[in-house]
C-alpha cells in the first residue's frame, strides 16, 4: 500500500551484555513487527556468554562495543544507522507487535516531540520475588511522573528501555553521555535535549513491550544500588535531584525500619491464616531495596569525588 511504503525508516537498537537467556525471544519480537519500514541492530556490548552467537542466527545487523555501558552501546549504533528515526529496546524486553507502529504514530502526531516513550509491564513471575516486582510495576511512566513532581517539583522525562528518537535530535545534541555513566544515562539525556532542541518527550502508552520478571532479592539489591548511585552522578547536572538527596540515608533508614516493623506485623498476621506470603514478602523486598539505594548512593558520592579529580 502507498501509505505503508511511505512510512519512515527505523533503525530498532537493542544494547546486550550477556542477554543468552532472552536475546533470541527479544529479537523474534522485533522481527514480527507489523511495521513495514526497519532494520535491527543489536550492539555486543562485550558480552562473554552465547549473546553473540544467538544475534548472529538471526536476519539482524551486529555491531561490537567493547566499551561496557549500554549508553556507549546505543550510541555506537546510531551512529552507525542512517535510519531517520532510531528506536531502543532493551534485550531483557518482548514488544508487542504493535510497538514499533504506535511509537512511529506518537510522533506523526505530535511534531513538537523529539521522543516518543512506551508503556513497559512486566511479566507475571512464579516465585514470590517476581510476584513482588510485577505487582510493583516499576517502569510505569504514569507513576514516575507524579513521584518526580513530588520530589523536584517538575515531571523528570525518562524513556528506558522503550522509546523512539527523531535523529535531528540526536544530531543536534550528541549520543548519551558515556563517558560519566555506564548506565541510567536516560534523565540526564532527555533533559539536554528537551532544553536544547526546545521539542519534549511524548508519552505513547499504546506502545507496549514486557520486561522479564526479575527473580531474587540480590537483583532487587544490585538494581536499587545502580539507579541510587545513576541519581547522584546525575545530581550534579540538575538541582532538583541535588535538593532531593539531602539527608537521602537518614531518610532511607527510616523507611527501613517501618519496613521491618510492617514485616513483623504482616507475619504475625500470618500465622493466623489473615494475610497472604507476598504481602508478608513485601516489607522484606522494600528493605532489601532500600539497602541497596543506600549503598549505591554512598557509591554514587565515591563516582562522582573520582570524576572530580580525573576532572581536576
Amino acid at each position: 500500500m502507498a501509505g505503508e511504503s511511505a512510512k519512515p525508516f527505523v533503525s530498532v537498537v537493542v544494547a546486550a551484555y550477556n542477554s543468552q537467556d532472552t536475546m533470541a525471544r527479544c529479537l523474534e519480537a522485533l522481527l514480527r513487527q507489523e511495521y513495514p519500514a526497519f532494520e535491527v541492530i543489536v550492539v555486543d556490548n562485550a558480552s562473554t556468554d552465547d549473546t553473540r552467537r544467538i544475534a548472529q542466527g538471526l536476519p539482524v545487523k551486529l555491531l561490537d562495543e567493547p566499551r561496557r555501558g549500554w549508553p556507549a552501546a546505543r550510541n555506537r549504533a546510531w551512529h552507525w544507522s542512517k535510519a531517520p528515526l532510531v528506536a531502543n529496546i532493551d534485550a531483557d524486553c518482548f514488544a508487542e507487535p504493535t510497538w514499533l507502529r504506535a511509537l512511529v504514530a506518537a510522533l506523526d502526531r505530535d511534531p513538537g516531540a523529539g521522543c516518543a516513550v512506551g508503556r513497559t509491564f512486566v511479566e507475571p513471575g512464579a516465585t514470590l520475588a517476581q510476584q513482588f516486582y510485577a505487582a510493583n510495576d516499576p517502569f510505569n511512566i504514569e507513576k514516575y511522573v507524579r513521584r518526580t513532581e513530588r520530589a523536584f517539583g517538575r515531571a523528570c522525562p525518562w524513556g528506558g528501555g522503550n522509546n523512539c528518537f527523531r535523529r535531528e535530535v540526536l544530531e543536534a545534541v550528541g549520543g548519551y553521555d558515556a563517558e560519566t555513566y555506564t548506565s541510567g544515562a536516560d534523565r540526564e539525556y532527555h533533559k539536554r535535549f528537551e532544553e536544547a532542541t526546545g521539542l519534549r518527550t511524548l508519552y505513547a502508552p499504546e506502545a507496549v513491550i514486557w520486561h522479564v520478571a526479575r527473580g531474587s532479592a540480590g537483583e532487587f539489591f544490585r538494581n536499587a544500588a545502580k539507579y541510587a548511585s545513576d541519581a547522584v552522578v546525575h545530581a550534579q547536572f540538575d538541582p532538583g535531584v541535588q535538593a532531593h538527596l539531602r539527608g537521602y540515608v537518614r531518610r532511607n533508614l527510616g523507611f527501613i525500619a517501618r519496613n521491618v516493623a510492617g514485616l513483623v506485623w504482616r507475619a504475625a498476621k500470618f500465622l493466623v491464616g489473615r494475610e497472604t506470603r507476598l504481602r508478608v514478602a513485601q516489607p522484606w523486598f522494600y528493605t532489601v531495596q532500600e539497602l541497596g539505594s543506600i549503598w549505591g548512593h554512598l557509591r554514587g558520592r565515591r563516582r562522582v569525588a573520582e570524576q572530580q579529580r580525573r576532572r581536576g
